[in-house]
Protein backbone atom coordinates (compact mmCIF):
# COMPACT_ATOMS: atom_id res chain seq x y z
CA UNK A 1 0.00 0.00 0.00
CA UNK A 2 1.68 3.47 -1.13
CA UNK A 3 -0.20 6.50 -0.08
CA UNK A 4 -1.56 8.52 -2.75
CA UNK A 5 -1.12 12.04 -2.77
CA UNK A 6 -3.83 12.75 -5.45
CA UNK A 7 -5.73 14.98 -2.50
CA UNK A 8 -2.80 17.28 -2.07
CA UNK A 9 -3.92 20.25 -4.05
CA UNK A 10 -1.55 23.35 -4.00
CA UNK A 11 -3.59 26.99 -3.80
CA UNK A 12 -3.01 30.62 -5.42
CA UNK A 13 -3.66 32.94 -2.59
CA UNK A 14 -6.81 34.57 -3.04
CA UNK A 15 -6.72 38.14 -5.01
CA UNK A 16 -8.18 41.09 -3.63
CA UNK A 17 -7.45 42.96 -5.19
CA UNK A 18 -15.21 55.25 -7.02
CA UNK A 19 -23.58 62.59 -6.68
CA UNK A 20 -25.58 62.23 -9.61
CA UNK A 21 -25.10 59.88 -13.05
CA UNK A 22 -25.48 61.35 -16.29
CA UNK A 23 -26.60 58.79 -18.32
CA UNK A 24 -26.09 60.46 -21.75
CA UNK A 25 -24.85 63.38 -23.31
CA UNK A 26 -26.44 66.42 -23.58
CA UNK A 27 -27.17 68.59 -27.00
CA UNK A 28 -24.74 71.02 -25.47
CA UNK A 29 -22.23 68.58 -25.00
CA UNK A 30 -18.98 68.87 -27.19
CA UNK A 31 -16.50 65.64 -27.91
CA UNK A 32 -13.41 66.20 -28.89
CA UNK A 33 -10.07 65.69 -30.33
CA UNK A 34 -7.03 67.82 -29.85
CA UNK A 35 -4.18 66.67 -32.73
CA UNK A 36 -0.50 66.74 -31.58
CA UNK A 37 0.25 69.97 -32.94
CA UNK A 38 2.93 70.94 -35.90
CA UNK A 39 6.04 72.13 -35.44
CA UNK A 40 6.10 74.32 -38.29
CA UNK A 41 10.34 74.85 -37.32
CA UNK A 42 12.29 72.14 -39.29
CA UNK A 43 15.61 72.19 -37.19
CA UNK A 44 15.63 69.18 -34.74
CA UNK A 45 15.16 70.71 -31.19
CA UNK A 46 14.05 68.50 -28.38
CA UNK A 47 12.55 71.29 -26.15
CA UNK A 48 10.18 72.34 -29.36
CA UNK A 49 10.24 68.81 -29.93
CA UNK A 50 8.03 67.87 -26.48
CA UNK A 51 6.11 70.62 -27.32
CA UNK A 52 4.08 69.32 -30.36
CA UNK A 53 2.20 66.60 -27.97
CA UNK A 54 3.00 68.70 -25.09
CA UNK A 55 0.37 71.85 -26.38
CA UNK A 56 -1.73 68.92 -27.36
CA UNK A 57 -1.83 67.53 -23.74
CA UNK A 58 -2.51 71.02 -21.62
CA UNK A 59 -5.22 71.91 -24.02
CA UNK A 60 -6.75 68.56 -23.33
CA UNK A 61 -6.24 69.25 -19.62
CA UNK A 62 -7.35 72.59 -19.62
CA UNK A 63 -10.67 72.09 -21.45
CA UNK A 64 -11.73 69.26 -19.62
CA UNK A 65 -12.35 71.39 -17.24
CA UNK A 66 -15.06 73.37 -19.00
CA UNK A 67 -18.10 72.34 -18.66
CA UNK A 68 -19.91 70.41 -21.83
CA UNK A 69 -16.29 69.95 -22.91
CA UNK A 70 -15.37 65.64 -23.56
CA UNK A 71 -11.70 65.96 -24.55
CA UNK A 72 -10.85 62.39 -26.03
CA UNK A 73 -8.23 60.99 -23.92
CA UNK A 74 -4.10 62.46 -25.16
CA UNK A 75 -3.12 58.61 -24.60
CA UNK A 76 -6.08 57.12 -26.41
CA UNK A 77 -5.04 59.77 -29.23
CA UNK A 78 -1.14 58.91 -29.41
CA UNK A 79 -1.54 55.19 -29.37
CA UNK A 80 -4.25 55.49 -32.69
CA UNK A 81 -1.76 58.11 -34.21
CA UNK A 82 1.20 55.75 -33.82
CA UNK A 83 -0.47 52.37 -34.15
CA UNK A 84 -2.86 53.04 -37.34
CA UNK A 85 -1.21 53.37 -40.18
CA UNK A 86 -4.35 55.27 -41.69
CA UNK A 87 -4.10 57.68 -39.05
CA UNK A 88 -0.48 57.97 -40.12
CA UNK A 89 -0.55 58.51 -43.92
CA UNK A 90 -3.42 61.04 -42.88
CA UNK A 91 -0.87 62.78 -40.49
CA UNK A 92 1.77 63.17 -43.57
CA UNK A 93 5.34 62.57 -42.90
CA UNK A 94 5.74 66.31 -43.82
CA UNK A 95 3.58 67.72 -41.72
CA UNK A 96 0.76 68.12 -44.00
CA UNK A 97 -2.86 66.64 -42.64
CA UNK A 98 -5.54 64.58 -45.75
CA UNK A 99 -8.46 66.55 -42.84
CA UNK A 100 -10.91 64.55 -45.00
CA UNK A 101 -9.47 61.11 -43.88
CA UNK A 102 -8.49 62.51 -40.54
CA UNK A 103 -12.33 63.34 -39.67
CA UNK A 104 -13.70 60.23 -40.82
CA UNK A 105 -10.82 58.83 -38.72
CA UNK A 106 -11.94 60.63 -35.61
CA UNK A 107 -15.27 60.23 -36.42
CA UNK A 108 -14.81 56.60 -36.85
CA UNK A 109 -12.14 55.43 -34.27
CA UNK A 110 -11.87 57.78 -31.95
CA UNK A 111 -16.01 58.41 -31.75
CA UNK A 112 -15.68 62.72 -31.79
CA UNK A 113 -17.71 65.30 -32.67
CA UNK A 114 -15.11 67.58 -33.48
CA UNK A 115 -10.90 67.88 -34.18
CA UNK A 116 -8.85 70.72 -32.93
CA UNK A 117 -5.91 71.07 -34.95
CA UNK A 118 -2.80 73.54 -34.35
CA UNK A 119 0.75 74.15 -35.11
CA UNK A 120 3.53 76.53 -33.59
CA UNK A 121 6.53 78.01 -34.69
CA UNK A 122 9.59 79.52 -33.20
CA UNK A 123 10.66 83.13 -34.43
CA UNK A 124 13.72 84.44 -32.44
CA UNK A 125 12.83 84.90 -28.93
CA UNK A 126 8.74 84.45 -29.72
CA UNK A 127 6.81 81.62 -31.11
CA UNK A 128 3.21 81.76 -32.26
CA UNK A 129 0.27 79.10 -31.55
CA UNK A 130 -2.49 78.23 -33.98
CA UNK A 131 -5.12 76.21 -33.51
CA UNK A 132 -8.76 75.73 -35.09
CA UNK A 133 -11.80 74.08 -34.84
CA UNK A 134 -13.39 71.71 -37.13
CA UNK A 135 -16.93 69.51 -36.86
CA UNK A 136 -16.67 66.50 -37.68
CA UNK A 137 -19.74 65.73 -39.74
CA UNK A 138 -19.89 68.76 -41.94
CA UNK A 139 -15.86 69.64 -42.10
CA UNK A 140 -16.94 73.50 -41.23
CA UNK A 141 -13.91 74.94 -39.87
CA UNK A 142 -15.01 77.21 -37.07
CA UNK A 143 -12.93 80.76 -36.60
CA UNK A 144 -9.05 79.83 -35.75
CA UNK A 145 -7.46 81.33 -33.06
CA UNK A 146 -3.82 82.71 -32.79
CA UNK A 147 -1.67 83.54 -29.97
CA UNK A 148 1.87 84.61 -29.96
CA UNK A 149 4.14 85.80 -27.30
CA UNK A 150 7.54 85.57 -25.67
CA UNK A 151 9.35 82.02 -25.78
CA UNK A 152 10.29 80.27 -23.53
CA UNK A 153 8.59 83.00 -20.72
CA UNK A 154 5.30 83.15 -21.78
CA UNK A 155 4.67 79.49 -23.32
CA UNK A 156 2.14 78.53 -20.54
CA UNK A 157 0.01 82.03 -20.71
CA UNK A 158 0.00 81.89 -24.59
CA UNK A 159 -1.75 78.30 -24.10
CA UNK A 160 -4.13 79.36 -21.88
CA UNK A 161 -4.97 81.83 -23.96
CA UNK A 162 -5.61 79.34 -26.93
CA UNK A 163 -7.80 77.48 -24.28
CA UNK A 164 -9.91 80.46 -22.85
CA UNK A 165 -10.23 81.52 -26.91
CA UNK A 166 -11.34 78.18 -28.20
CA UNK A 167 -13.75 77.68 -25.49
CA UNK A 168 -15.39 81.01 -26.54
CA UNK A 169 -15.21 80.29 -30.04
CA UNK A 170 -16.71 76.87 -29.66
CA UNK A 171 -19.78 77.98 -26.78
CA UNK A 172 -20.12 81.59 -27.21
CA UNK A 173 -19.27 81.92 -23.67
CA UNK A 174 -16.80 84.85 -22.46
CA UNK A 175 -13.20 84.32 -22.34
CA UNK A 176 -13.23 86.93 -19.51
CA UNK A 177 -10.96 86.38 -16.94
CA UNK A 178 -12.72 85.66 -13.59
CA UNK A 179 -15.09 83.39 -14.61
CA UNK A 180 -15.19 80.34 -13.15
CA UNK A 181 -14.17 78.60 -15.83
CA UNK A 182 -11.66 80.39 -17.34
CA UNK A 183 -10.27 79.94 -13.39
CA UNK A 184 -10.26 76.46 -13.95
CA UNK A 185 -8.34 76.86 -17.31
CA UNK A 186 -5.91 79.31 -15.81
CA UNK A 187 -5.18 76.89 -12.49
CA UNK A 188 -4.81 74.15 -15.44
CA UNK A 189 -2.50 75.81 -17.60
CA UNK A 190 -0.52 77.79 -14.90
CA UNK A 191 0.34 74.98 -12.78
CA UNK A 192 3.97 75.36 -13.37
CA UNK A 193 6.09 78.39 -14.80
CA UNK A 194 8.81 75.95 -15.62
CA UNK A 195 9.17 74.68 -18.83
CA UNK A 196 11.52 71.86 -17.72
CA UNK A 197 9.25 71.09 -15.08
CA UNK A 198 6.24 70.82 -17.71
CA UNK A 199 8.42 68.87 -20.30
CA UNK A 200 9.38 66.02 -17.78
CA UNK A 201 5.85 65.88 -16.26
CA UNK A 202 4.13 65.59 -19.86
CA UNK A 203 6.43 62.82 -20.55
CA UNK A 204 5.90 60.90 -17.37
CA UNK A 205 1.82 61.03 -17.68
CA UNK A 206 3.11 58.97 -20.90
CA UNK A 207 4.14 56.37 -19.47
CA UNK A 208 1.87 56.75 -16.30
CA UNK A 209 -1.16 55.76 -18.71
CA UNK A 210 0.20 53.03 -20.28
CA UNK A 211 -0.82 51.35 -16.78
CA UNK A 212 1.80 48.92 -17.15
CA UNK A 213 4.24 48.39 -13.99
CA UNK A 214 7.16 48.12 -16.52
CA UNK A 215 6.57 51.65 -17.62
CA UNK A 216 6.00 52.72 -13.49
CA UNK A 217 9.45 53.50 -12.98
CA UNK A 218 10.17 55.72 -15.71
CA UNK A 219 6.72 57.67 -15.04
CA UNK A 220 8.11 58.42 -11.80
CA UNK A 221 11.82 59.14 -13.28
CA UNK A 222 10.30 61.73 -15.37
CA UNK A 223 8.08 63.23 -12.41
CA UNK A 224 10.48 63.80 -9.91
CA UNK A 225 12.48 65.50 -12.45
CA UNK A 226 9.65 67.84 -12.90
CA UNK A 227 9.91 68.55 -9.58
CA UNK A 228 13.37 69.47 -9.31
CA UNK A 229 12.69 72.23 -11.75
CA UNK A 230 9.23 73.09 -9.35
CA UNK A 231 8.39 71.78 -6.29
CA UNK A 232 4.98 73.00 -5.98
CA UNK A 233 3.93 71.76 -9.19
CA UNK A 234 0.74 70.29 -8.26
CA UNK A 235 0.56 67.74 -11.39
CA UNK A 236 3.62 66.07 -11.20
CA UNK A 237 2.86 65.38 -7.30
CA UNK A 238 -0.61 64.12 -8.70
CA UNK A 239 0.99 62.25 -11.18
CA UNK A 240 3.80 60.55 -8.90
CA UNK A 241 0.71 59.89 -6.27
CA UNK A 242 -1.39 58.11 -8.93
CA UNK A 243 1.96 56.13 -10.39
CA UNK A 244 2.79 54.98 -6.27
CA UNK A 245 -0.58 54.01 -5.99
CA UNK A 246 -1.38 51.74 -9.62
CA UNK A 247 2.40 50.29 -8.62
CA UNK A 248 0.70 49.40 -4.95
CA UNK A 249 -1.69 48.36 -5.60
CA UNK A 250 -0.46 45.77 -8.70
CA UNK A 251 2.09 44.92 -6.10
CA UNK A 252 -0.24 43.92 -3.52
CA UNK A 253 -2.24 42.12 -6.44
CA UNK A 254 0.61 39.96 -6.54
CA UNK A 255 0.86 39.37 -2.88
CA UNK A 256 4.52 41.81 -2.78
CA UNK A 257 5.58 43.98 -0.27
CA UNK A 258 3.20 47.07 -1.21
CA UNK A 259 2.85 49.44 1.87
CA UNK A 260 5.93 51.65 0.77
CA UNK A 261 4.25 52.40 -2.08
CA UNK A 262 0.92 53.39 -1.06
CA UNK A 263 2.41 55.25 1.97
CA UNK A 264 4.49 57.48 -0.72
CA UNK A 265 1.06 57.36 -2.62
CA UNK A 266 -0.79 59.21 0.34
CA UNK A 267 1.90 61.33 0.72
CA UNK A 268 2.50 63.07 -2.58
CA UNK A 269 -1.18 63.00 -2.98
CA UNK A 270 -1.61 65.28 0.45
CA UNK A 271 1.14 67.86 -1.69
CA UNK A 272 -0.73 67.61 -5.08
CA UNK A 273 -3.45 68.81 -3.10
CA UNK A 274 -1.88 71.46 -1.35
CA UNK A 275 -0.34 72.78 -3.91
CA UNK A 276 -3.39 72.49 -6.51
CA UNK A 277 -6.78 72.31 -4.61
CA UNK A 278 -9.04 73.35 -7.48
CA UNK A 279 -7.64 70.82 -9.95
CA UNK A 280 -9.45 67.77 -10.33
CA UNK A 281 -6.38 65.51 -10.87
CA UNK A 282 -4.66 66.29 -7.34
CA UNK A 283 -7.99 65.12 -5.61
CA UNK A 284 -8.40 62.06 -7.88
CA UNK A 285 -4.92 61.15 -7.26
CA UNK A 286 -5.43 61.71 -3.76
CA UNK A 287 -8.57 59.51 -3.64
CA UNK A 288 -6.95 56.87 -5.28
CA UNK A 289 -4.05 56.50 -2.96
CA UNK A 290 -6.45 56.31 -0.08
CA UNK A 291 -8.49 54.00 -1.86
CA UNK A 292 -5.39 51.58 -2.31
CA UNK A 293 -4.90 52.03 1.35
CA UNK A 294 -8.37 51.14 2.14
CA UNK A 295 -9.31 54.07 3.76
CA UNK A 296 -12.48 54.51 2.04
CA UNK A 297 -14.14 57.70 3.88
CA UNK A 298 -10.82 59.71 2.88
CA UNK A 299 -10.82 58.30 -0.97
CA UNK A 300 -14.69 59.34 -0.86
CA UNK A 301 -14.34 62.72 0.26
CA UNK A 302 -11.62 63.78 -2.39
CA UNK A 303 -13.26 61.78 -5.36
CA UNK A 304 -16.20 64.09 -4.55
CA UNK A 305 -14.68 67.23 -4.95
CA UNK A 306 -12.77 65.82 -7.83
CA UNK A 307 -16.40 65.06 -9.22
CA UNK A 308 -17.41 68.35 -8.66
CA UNK A 309 -14.96 69.67 -10.47
CA UNK A 310 -15.12 67.87 -13.53
CA UNK A 311 -17.71 64.65 -13.82
CA UNK A 312 -16.79 64.01 -17.55
CA UNK A 313 -13.20 62.76 -16.26
CA UNK A 314 -13.05 58.91 -17.21
CA UNK A 315 -10.31 58.21 -14.51
CA UNK A 316 -12.31 59.79 -11.75
CA UNK A 317 -15.59 58.18 -12.48
CA UNK A 318 -13.83 55.06 -12.50
CA UNK A 319 -12.86 55.72 -8.89
CA UNK A 320 -16.57 56.93 -8.48
CA UNK A 321 -17.28 52.62 -9.98
CA UNK A 322 -14.52 51.01 -7.41
CA UNK A 323 -15.47 53.30 -4.18
CA UNK A 324 -18.90 52.11 -4.59
CA UNK A 325 -18.41 48.38 -4.13
CA UNK A 326 -14.95 47.72 -3.02
CA UNK A 327 -14.51 44.42 -3.93
CA UNK A 328 -15.81 44.48 -7.65
CA UNK A 329 -18.60 42.30 -6.77
CA UNK A 330 -21.48 45.10 -7.87
CA UNK A 331 -19.51 46.68 -10.77
CA UNK A 332 -20.47 43.64 -12.86
CA UNK A 333 -24.03 43.85 -12.09
CA UNK A 334 -26.51 45.79 -13.98
CA UNK A 335 -28.25 48.35 -12.14
CA UNK A 336 -25.93 48.94 -9.80
CA UNK A 337 -24.16 52.52 -9.11
CA UNK A 338 -21.13 50.98 -9.54
CA UNK A 339 -21.80 49.43 -12.58
CA UNK A 340 -23.34 52.83 -13.63
CA UNK A 341 -20.47 54.26 -13.16
CA UNK A 342 -17.93 52.32 -14.80
CA UNK A 343 -20.20 52.29 -17.78
CA UNK A 344 -19.85 56.27 -17.80
CA UNK A 345 -16.03 56.02 -17.36
CA UNK A 346 -15.88 53.63 -20.63
CA UNK A 347 -18.17 55.79 -22.53
CA UNK A 348 -16.19 58.78 -22.01
CA UNK A 349 -12.87 56.58 -22.50
CA UNK A 350 -13.53 53.29 -24.46
CA UNK A 351 -9.72 52.66 -24.27
CA UNK A 352 -9.19 53.31 -20.54
CA UNK A 353 -7.35 50.67 -19.58
CA UNK A 354 -7.73 50.82 -15.83
CA UNK A 355 -11.49 50.84 -15.99
CA UNK A 356 -11.58 48.04 -18.55
CA UNK A 357 -9.75 45.79 -16.02
CA UNK A 358 -11.77 47.39 -13.21
CA UNK A 359 -14.75 45.59 -14.68
CA UNK A 360 -12.89 42.17 -16.21
CA UNK A 361 -11.79 41.66 -12.37
CA UNK A 362 -15.53 42.16 -11.05
CA UNK A 363 -16.50 39.71 -13.46
CA UNK A 364 -14.05 37.30 -12.58
CA UNK A 365 -15.17 38.12 -9.05
CA UNK A 366 -18.51 36.95 -9.40
CA UNK A 367 -17.69 34.28 -11.80
CA UNK A 368 -18.96 35.36 -15.15
CA UNK A 369 -15.45 33.82 -16.77
CA UNK A 370 -16.78 34.37 -20.35
CA UNK A 371 -16.89 38.36 -20.21
CA UNK A 372 -14.27 38.32 -17.67
CA UNK A 373 -11.49 36.82 -20.79
CA UNK A 374 -13.34 39.23 -23.14
CA UNK A 375 -12.77 42.47 -20.75
CA UNK A 376 -9.13 41.32 -20.42
CA UNK A 377 -8.25 40.36 -23.65
CA UNK A 378 -9.44 43.91 -24.87
CA UNK A 379 -7.21 45.40 -22.35
CA UNK A 380 -4.95 43.23 -24.57
CA UNK A 381 -5.63 44.63 -27.67
CA UNK A 382 -4.68 48.18 -25.92
CA UNK A 383 -1.41 47.20 -24.43
CA UNK A 384 -0.49 43.49 -24.76
CA UNK A 385 1.96 43.30 -22.12
CA UNK A 386 -0.40 44.94 -19.78
CA UNK A 387 0.72 42.13 -17.34
CA UNK A 388 -2.54 42.44 -14.88
CA UNK A 389 -4.77 41.13 -17.33
CA UNK A 390 -2.42 38.68 -18.99
CA UNK A 391 -1.90 37.58 -15.18
CA UNK A 392 -5.71 36.93 -14.45
CA UNK A 393 -6.33 35.43 -17.79
CA UNK A 394 -3.69 32.93 -17.07
CA UNK A 395 -6.08 32.73 -13.60
CA UNK A 396 -9.18 32.03 -14.96
CA UNK A 397 -7.37 29.31 -17.24
CA UNK A 398 -5.90 27.37 -13.79
CA UNK A 399 -9.47 27.72 -12.23
CA UNK A 400 -11.38 26.04 -15.85
CA UNK A 401 -8.33 23.41 -15.30
CA UNK A 402 -6.97 24.76 -19.06
CA UNK A 403 -3.28 24.31 -17.95
CA UNK A 404 -2.36 24.64 -21.47
CA UNK A 405 -3.91 27.64 -22.16
CA UNK A 406 -2.72 28.75 -18.22
CA UNK A 407 0.90 28.23 -19.60
CA UNK A 408 0.45 30.24 -22.54
CA UNK A 409 -0.75 33.44 -20.63
CA UNK A 410 1.39 33.04 -17.45
CA UNK A 411 4.62 32.72 -19.80
CA UNK A 412 3.23 36.46 -21.14
CA UNK A 413 2.94 37.36 -18.10
CA UNK A 414 6.27 36.32 -16.90
CA UNK A 415 7.38 38.05 -20.04
CA UNK A 416 5.80 41.27 -19.45
CA UNK A 417 6.69 41.73 -15.54
CA UNK A 418 9.40 39.10 -14.64
CA UNK A 419 10.45 40.88 -10.96
CA UNK A 420 6.72 39.49 -9.58
CA UNK A 421 7.00 36.05 -7.89
CA UNK A 422 3.57 35.64 -8.26
CA UNK A 423 3.89 35.45 -12.00
CA UNK A 424 6.39 32.35 -11.65
CA UNK A 425 4.38 31.07 -8.90
CA UNK A 426 1.65 30.88 -11.12
CA UNK A 427 3.20 28.82 -14.25
CA UNK A 428 5.04 26.74 -11.91
CA UNK A 429 1.56 25.64 -10.38
CA UNK A 430 0.44 24.78 -14.50
CA UNK A 431 3.34 23.24 -15.11
CA UNK A 432 3.09 20.66 -11.82
CA UNK A 433 -0.58 20.20 -12.82
CA UNK A 434 0.47 19.01 -15.97
CA UNK A 435 3.20 16.76 -14.12
CA UNK A 436 6.06 18.87 -15.85
CA UNK A 437 8.08 18.64 -12.72
CA UNK A 438 11.36 19.85 -14.58
CA UNK A 439 9.83 23.31 -15.92
CA UNK A 440 7.53 23.37 -12.61
CA UNK A 441 10.79 23.25 -10.62
CA UNK A 442 12.43 26.03 -12.83
CA UNK A 443 9.29 28.38 -12.32
CA UNK A 444 8.82 28.01 -8.61
CA UNK A 445 12.60 28.08 -8.05
CA UNK A 446 12.41 31.29 -10.00
CA UNK A 447 9.39 32.84 -7.74
CA UNK A 448 11.26 31.37 -4.40
CA UNK A 449 14.25 33.37 -6.26
CA UNK A 450 12.76 36.83 -5.79
CA UNK A 451 10.93 36.14 -2.87
CA UNK A 452 12.59 33.93 -0.88
CA UNK A 453 9.83 33.72 2.30
CA UNK A 454 6.84 33.27 -0.38
CA UNK A 455 5.36 30.03 1.37
CA UNK A 456 3.17 28.45 -1.21
CA UNK A 457 5.86 28.97 -4.18
CA UNK A 458 8.00 26.75 -1.38
CA UNK A 459 5.15 24.70 -0.55
CA UNK A 460 4.75 24.00 -3.91
CA UNK A 461 8.09 23.36 -4.94
CA UNK A 462 8.43 20.76 -2.22
CA UNK A 463 5.90 18.87 -4.16
CA UNK A 464 7.52 19.12 -7.40
CA UNK A 465 10.75 17.27 -5.06
CA UNK A 466 8.37 14.96 -3.46
CA UNK A 467 7.17 14.35 -6.72
CA UNK A 468 10.49 13.84 -8.70
CA UNK A 469 11.27 11.32 -5.47
CA UNK A 470 14.10 13.98 -4.04
CA UNK A 471 12.93 13.67 -0.46
CA UNK A 472 15.42 15.18 1.75
CA UNK A 473 14.96 18.44 -0.76
CA UNK A 474 11.39 18.31 0.07
CA UNK A 475 11.83 18.36 3.59
CA UNK A 476 14.95 21.09 3.51
CA UNK A 477 11.77 23.37 2.39
CA UNK A 478 9.00 22.31 4.37
CA UNK A 479 11.26 22.75 7.48
CA UNK A 480 12.14 26.26 6.17
CA UNK A 481 8.31 27.19 6.09
CA UNK A 482 7.91 25.39 9.25
CA UNK A 483 10.94 27.80 11.08
CA UNK A 484 9.05 30.72 10.71
CA UNK A 485 5.64 29.38 10.62
CA UNK A 486 5.46 26.02 13.00
CA UNK A 487 1.66 25.84 12.75
CA UNK A 488 1.63 25.76 9.12
CA UNK A 489 -0.84 22.93 7.99
CA UNK A 490 0.61 22.29 4.57
CA UNK A 491 4.11 22.18 5.62
CA UNK A 492 3.38 20.01 8.50
CA UNK A 493 1.48 17.30 6.63
CA UNK A 494 3.84 17.34 3.32
CA UNK A 495 6.56 17.24 5.64
CA UNK A 496 4.97 13.68 7.41
CA UNK A 497 4.33 12.51 4.15
CA UNK A 498 8.53 12.94 3.02
CA UNK A 499 8.77 10.81 5.90
CA UNK A 500 6.06 9.01 5.15
CA UNK A 501 8.17 7.87 1.72
CA UNK A 502 11.25 7.71 3.47
CA UNK A 503 9.61 4.79 5.39
CA UNK A 504 10.89 7.04 8.45
CA UNK A 505 7.81 6.13 10.39
CA UNK A 506 8.19 7.12 13.65
CA UNK A 507 9.45 10.75 12.70
CA UNK A 508 6.08 10.95 10.22
CA UNK A 509 3.95 9.98 12.89
CA UNK A 510 4.51 12.66 15.01
CA UNK A 511 4.23 14.97 12.25
CA UNK A 512 1.38 13.90 11.29
CA UNK A 513 0.21 14.14 15.25
CA UNK A 514 1.75 17.81 14.78
CA UNK A 515 -0.85 18.56 11.70
CA UNK A 516 -4.48 17.15 13.29
CA UNK A 517 -3.31 19.51 16.42
CA UNK A 518 -3.16 22.12 14.12
CA UNK A 519 -6.70 20.64 12.17
CA UNK A 520 -8.05 17.86 13.93
CA UNK A 521 -10.52 17.12 11.27
CA UNK A 522 -7.57 17.06 8.73
CA UNK A 523 -8.52 13.20 7.68
CA UNK A 524 -5.62 13.20 4.97
CA UNK A 525 -3.34 13.43 8.14
CA UNK A 526 -5.07 10.87 10.01
CA UNK A 527 -4.88 8.29 7.37
CA UNK A 528 -1.57 8.58 6.39
CA UNK A 529 -0.61 8.23 10.07
CA UNK A 530 -2.72 5.35 10.49
CA UNK A 531 -0.89 3.81 7.34
CA UNK A 532 2.54 4.49 9.31
CA UNK A 533 0.96 2.30 11.81
CA UNK A 534 -0.32 -0.34 9.37
CA UNK A 535 3.44 -0.58 8.18
CA UNK A 536 4.78 -0.96 11.32
CA UNK A 537 3.01 -3.61 12.10
CA UNK A 538 0.85 -1.71 15.30
CA UNK A 539 -2.35 -3.11 14.21
CA UNK A 540 -4.21 -1.38 17.58
CA UNK A 541 -2.96 1.73 16.96
CA UNK A 542 -3.63 1.77 13.13
CA UNK A 543 -7.32 0.53 14.05
CA UNK A 544 -8.15 2.69 15.98
CA UNK A 545 -6.46 5.73 13.83
CA UNK A 546 -8.19 4.26 10.52
CA UNK A 547 -11.52 4.19 13.13
CA UNK A 548 -10.91 7.86 13.64
CA UNK A 549 -10.78 8.91 9.83
CA UNK A 550 -13.91 7.10 9.68
CA UNK A 551 -15.48 9.13 12.08
CA UNK A 552 -14.94 12.29 10.42
CA UNK A 553 -15.41 10.54 6.98
CA UNK A 554 -18.00 7.85 7.23
CA UNK A 555 -18.02 7.02 3.54
CA UNK A 556 -13.91 6.71 3.13
CA UNK A 557 -14.00 3.06 2.06
CA UNK A 558 -9.85 2.78 1.52
CA UNK A 559 -9.80 3.59 5.85
CA UNK A 560 -12.72 1.18 6.29
CA UNK A 561 -11.14 -1.62 4.56
CA UNK A 562 -7.73 -1.01 6.15
CA UNK A 563 -9.25 -0.81 9.56
CA UNK A 564 -10.70 -4.04 9.22
CA UNK A 565 -7.78 -5.55 7.73
CA UNK A 566 -5.66 -4.14 10.91
CA UNK A 567 -8.67 -5.80 13.64
CA UNK A 568 -8.28 -8.81 12.05
CA UNK A 569 -4.56 -9.22 12.37
CA UNK A 570 -4.74 -7.56 15.77
CA UNK A 571 -6.79 -10.38 16.57
CA UNK A 572 -5.30 -13.14 15.14
CA UNK A 573 -1.84 -11.84 16.47
CA UNK A 574 0.02 -11.67 13.29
Amino acid sequence: MKFNTSRIKPFIVALASIILFQTALSADTYKIVVLPFDKLNKEKNDELDTLVMGISDTLSGALSTVDGFIIIDAGRVKRHLLENAEFSMAIGSDGTKDMEKLRELAKDKLDSDYIISGSFQKIGGRIQLTAKFINVSSGKIIQGVSVNGKYPDEIFTLQEKLAREIMQKITGRSDDKGTPENDKIADYTQSTGNIDAYKNYIKGRTEQVKYDISDYPKAVEFYKKALKYDKKYALAWAGLSEVHALWGYQIKYANGDWEPYLKLAVEEGVKAVEFGPTLYQTHRALSMAYLNNSDFDKAQLHIDEAYRLNNRDAETLQIMAQLKNYGYKEMAVEGTESNKYIKLSLEYNPELIIAKWSLAHSYSTVGNNQMALKEYKEVLNINPKHAPSLHSIALIYYDLQDYNNCIIYALKTVEADSKTAHHHYTLGLAYYQLKDWEKSEIALNDAVTIDPDYVNAIITLGLVYYNKAEYPMAITLYQKVLKKDPNNLLANYNLGLAYYQQKNWNIAISTFQKTVQIDAKYTDAWYSMANCYWYMKQWEKAYNTYNKVLEIDPNNTEARKWRDDSFNKWKTGQ
